[in-house]
């Protein structure tokens, strides 16, 4: 009996390890929605399920460019760099995946 719940244990954690999204240290993990702004010739951030808007550094990719489209975001927050749009917090993307 107890070797059988150990077996489950480890089985339970594996899994559970397996299912979670690494991210580094001090990055933060972003899900929510794409949008795009008309201020300063117009840019597309990401709008977290959070209620932050997210500023990337260098922008979203092309394939990303579209109203409305669910994100998972890695990111490093880069509280040392200002923007003339400050719509929110400007990132690094580390990864970028559509839902």
């Amino acid at each position: 009996m107890r070797t059988t719940n150990l077996l489950f244990a480890s089985l339970t954690l594996l899994v559970l390890l397996g299912c979670h999204t690494a991210v580094s240290p001090g990055n933060l993990n972003i899900t929510g929605a794409v949008h795009h702004f008309d201020l300063e010739g117009g840019f597309w951030a990401i709008r977290g399920d959070d209620g932050t808007t997210y500023d990337p550094h260098h922008g979203l990719p092309a394939e990303y460019q579209t109203e409305g489209l669910r994100v998972q975001v890695e990111a490093k927050p880069r509280p040392d760099l200002v923007s003339s749009r400050m719509v929110g917090t400007i990132i690094e993307i580390v990864r970028i995946q559509k839902l």
